[in-house]
């Protein structure tokens, strides 16, 4: 632990070979703080002068013990969607809670709950609940949708389709949620024990969506209804496993059900700023 000098609290800091993670990486260097990038392939990880890139895995191993190992606040983004990342979860907060970390940043879901519609917000329920049974420091971002999938997803096949009804979301930024992930790590103190909600300045239908994107790009994007059958049907161009299907229909249902709905002020309470909204983020 030599590499690192930090006054206060030592910062880790996972998936840093994703979008996210690389980007809170980033703000953290900018401001002139060490700390540790975890990833599974560490040769893909940027290199920092003030970071130590050491090698970890979402379980519960010798190895990534030793990895956590003097890290006192740690952004744990959540691992990537399979049927067992609820078991990687608890596995690698065993790991952290045996290594000695204190805090716990979860990037989790918005609504997240035993019982949500969007299926995959159910394994951030599960993982908030053990962060707080290991009796960790936490604080929990609850991210809504990410424009960006809208977006890419309209950019790429020029619509949208799906079962949202009129249904709306209060999609958000990602670069908004990776700046208030390195806010907290800058500033653990003041976010203890606390569950913050990032959402995007307004709510908005699919319909709105594809006219935004629209009207900024001067391409003509289309909403497309689906029902429920029509929007497995659909998907099936991509091979992909039973969960994963429901996954992608539950975006939609999701939103339908008025579950993805409602604006909070936490991205302003932390940055200090009103949070990006869709038309500046295309």
């Amino acid at each position: 632990m030599d590499k690192l000098l930090n006054d206060g609290a030592v910062i880790g800091i996972t998936g840093v070979t994703g979008k996210l993670g690389s980007y809170v990486a980033k703000i953290v260097a900018e401001n002139g703080k060490k700390a540790v990038h975890l990833a599974r392939t560490p040769g893909k990880a940027k290199v920092y002068d003030s970071a130590e890139i050491r090698k970890m895995s979402y379980a519960n191993t010798d190895e990534t013990i030793e990895s956590l190992k003097g890290i006192d606040i740690l952004l744990m983004v959540s691992a990537g969607e399979n049927p067992n990342r609820v078991e990687e979860h608890k596995g690698f907060l065993d790991a952290a809670k045996a290594a000695g970390v204190k805090h716990i940043v979860y990037t989790s879901f918005y609504g997240a709950s035993d019982d949500a519609t969007f299926t995959l917000s159910r394994d951030h329920a599960k993982t908030e609940a053990y962060i707080k049974e290991l009796g960790f420091n936490y604080t929990i971002l609850r991210d809504n949708f990410y424009q960006d999938f809208f977006r890419d997803i309209a950019l790429e096949n020029g619509e949208i389709r799906g079962p949202a009804r009129n249904g709306k979301v209060s999609a958000v930024a990602r670069k908004d949620t990776s700046a208030v992930a390195a806010k907290i790590l800058l500033e653990p103190e003041k976010w203890e024990n606390i569950t913050l909600n990032l959402t995007g300045p307004k709510e908005l239908s699919m319909a709105d969506i594809v006219k935004i994107l629209s009207d900024k790009t001067g391409r003509k994007f289309n909403y497309v209804e689906e029902n429920i059958e029509e929007a497995y049907e659909s998907r099936k161009k991509w091979p992909a496993e039973a969960w994963q299907y429901d996954a992608w229909v539950s975006t939609y249902t999701a939103v339908a059900a008025g579950e993805q709905a409602g604006i909070s002020n936490d991205i302003e309470r932390v940055l200090g700023r009103k949070p990006i909204s869709l038309k500046d983020n295309i």
